[in-house]
């Protein structure tokens, strides 16, 4: 099967089976595709939005989208970006009505719950749809529990947490922008009844204050591989789990999440257990099916740790 078949088979499976919510149609920054490694296509209904890690996106994609935007006539319009660092350019490939960028809209992510989402104004849309399994694990593990969620961005893993009956959510980033999207989100869903709270503050530098706020029941820590002055890898990823793990009540468990391709899974987990040897147990949370790797040992990581 050549790549511009492989392509569509792919989208049209995961757009079908997400008609009304979105999702990662295409996964290509996985590897598992050959030669379609440098594209990740989202699906925010009804908009599909491709990030196209190359500096043009090539005659063969461009006929296999116009292939599916005609197939499937619910699709309003796809956009581009090409994303060759430092450059970013968003345009409108196909639409059928018109569509101004950036592009703001509020996309499904359950039938219950939904969030806020920029088109074309940055490399981040407000949302990372690989991480769907570890929504839907904080969901399940959450009711009656006191969170916290470090590296919070817009809060969705603070939606999955309320909506599975936390018993509160404190969020912290250290960007006051994600965080008023994060409000928005909270207040769109209906879950801004005193229950969650937002705070804007270099994480390495708050364990103090987070402190004092718990102890709490699940942690949730998620982030970024390498932050300039900010998060320097695992050596600060490190020191954060040890502050957090004193941070739990008796029975605590922290969700430990790393999206670095240059970091296996063998090793993240072996490193945790090295940081936690008094820990009950170790259980690697799997990505969700539309996440294709090719080495799942290079792709994105959720462990959750039980004490």
């Amino acid at each position: 099967m050549n790549k511009s078949d492989l392509l569509i088979n792919e989208l049209k499976r995961n757009i079908l089976n997400s008609q009304d919510r979105a999702v990662r149609a295409f996964h290509g920054r996985g590897h598992y595709f050959p030669e379609l490694d440098h594209l990740n296509i989202e699906w925010y209904p009804p908009y599909l939005f491709v990030q196209n890690f190359n500096e043009n996106l090539e005659d063969e994609i461009k006929r296999a989208l116009e292939s599916i935007f005609s197939e499937l006539e619910y699709i309003a319009a796809i956009l581009i970006q090409n994303r060759t660092w430092p450059e970013l350019n968003t345009y409108i490939f196909l639409e059928r009505r018109p569509t101004e960028l950036p592009l703001t809209l509020w996309s499904n992510l359950t039938q219950n719950l939904s969030c806020q989402v920029t088109l074309g104004k940055n490399r981040n849309t407000g949302v990372f749809l690989d991480m769907r399994a570890g929504w839907d694990w904080v969901q399940q593990h959450s009711k009656g529990k006191k969170v916290l969620n470090l590296f919070s961005y817009t809060s969705i893993f603070s939606l999955f947490a309320l909506k599975g009956a936390a018993e509160s959510v404190v969020n912290m980033d250290m960007a006051a922008g994600v965080l008023k999207t994060a409000q928005r989100n909270h207040q769109k869903n209906d879950l801004s009844d005193g229950k969650a709270a937002f705070y804007k503050r270099d994480i390495l530098k708050s364990a103090q204050q987070f402190s004092r706020m718990g102890p709490y029941d699940l942690i949730i820590i998620d982030p970024p591989p390498y932050q300039k002055k900010s998060f320097r890898g695992w050596t600060d990823y490190e020191k954060l789990l040890v502050r957090c793990e004193r941070s739990l009540n008796k029975g605590g468990q922290l969700l430990s999440c790393l999206n670095n391709p240059q970091i296996s899974r063998q090793v993240f987990i072996e490193s945790l257990k090295r940081t936690f040897p008094q820990a009950v147990s170790f259980t690697e949370i799997q990505t969700s099916d539309e996440i294709k790797e090719v080495n799942e040992n290079k792709g994105l990581k959720i462990v959750s740790i039980c004490f």
